[in-house]
């Protein structure tokens, strides 16, 4: 048997498909369906971030619940097409980096002008369709495709705005819940929302150098300006008035809960925590994909600490 006949045989038997006796294959097809896959639905978590307003002011019915559903739907929708689009224009690039060339539009697996044709639907479907739960969670959505479809066409190549850009859009995530749920939200709570956004992107930047090393630059062009002293001190001050402005809200903040004095230090303690091993995480380079941090355990554990402190000292003050 000649070895052209053997690799034809092995490469046959490596393109047959796997399957696992009494595994839910629909379930797999679609998690390995390209077109899912540049949804990209594991990054649809930051979306929970429409509850925050109503959740931090404990103001929740059944009706509010049914219109924050939709809210949160609509902002999976948006964040989407922004993942095709900006998947679609960074294709090139992509095909240079060790694991993003794997994405779908960069493996040749979506073609780009389909990848722009879906983006177009879902970043003009979200916010017609926001109209729909009150005209102000439809401004909210048109506000937030238009910052991001900016961030993925010009304002993602300039370093610092780059960051600010990305603290606003989880801003605008909030103010989408605040208006379907018609809460009034603090701007000390938005202030500490957008300080850890800057946190948490600084943390991812800072990693992506560690990572990608001298071709840091050359898969994308604002990294060039996040050196080791820059990021240590976004990552520092962002922390400290994270602090700040969340004590702020929860003492005087409007539509703050107006915590006793001794519960607010009480709060203070886990968001320290929870603050000071994520700048140990990002420190060490091992934040490039912050979604992949809702599993380290410290991290949880402060992140539930406060959030009982949270609620019995709005119950009980």
């Amino acid at each position: 048997m000649t070895t052209a006949v053997l690799d034809e045989d092995f490469d046959a038997v490596r393109a047959m498909p796997i399957t696992l006796v009494g595994a839910p294959t629909t379930v797999g097809r679609l998690r390995t369906n390209p077109w899912i896959r540049s949804a990209r639905p594991n990054q649809w978590s930051k979306s929970a971030l429409v509850l925050a307003a109503p959740f931090a002011a404990l103001h929740l019915s059944v009706t509010m619940s049914l219109r924050l559903v939709v809210a949160v739907a609509l902002t999976c929708m948006a964040a989407s097409g922004t993942y095709f689009l900006n998947d679609a224009i960074d294709a090139p690039a992509d095909r240079l980096h060790p694991t993003k060339r794997f994405r779908p539009i960069a493996a040749g697996q979506v073609g780009r002008v389909e990848a722009v044709f879906v983006a177009s639907m879902l970043l003009t479907l979200a916010p017609t369709l926001g109209r729909f739960v009150n005209a102000r969670t439809g401004l909210a959505l048109a506000a937030y495709v238009v910052l991001t479809v900016a961030y993925s066409t010009k304002l993602k190549v300039v370093p610092i705005v780059d960051v600010m850009v990305l603290a606003a859009g989880f801003v605008v995530r909030v103010l989408i819940g605040a208006a379907a749920s018609r809460t009034a939200v603090s701007a000390w709570f938005l202030l500490a929302v957008a300080a850890a956004a800057v946190m948490v992107a600084t943390g991812k930047r800072r990693s992506e150098v560690r990572e990608l090393g001298g071709d840091a630059i050359s898969h994308r062009r604002a990294l060039r300006r996040y050196d080791n002293a820059t990021t240590a001190r976004l990552l520092v001050g962002s922390g400290a008035v994270l602090c700040v402005c969340l004590i702020a809200w929860v003492v005087i903040g409007r539509g703050g809960p107006h915590l006793e004095e001794s519960w607010a230090a009480g709060l203070l303690v886990p968001v320290a925590v929870g603050i000071g091993r994520y700048l140990r995480i990002a420190f060490a380079g091992g934040a490039a994909q912050p979604e992949r941090l809702v599993r380290d355990g410290v991290l949880l554990a402060a992140s539930a600490t406060t959030a009982v402190v949270f609620v019995a000292g709005s119950v009980l003050s």
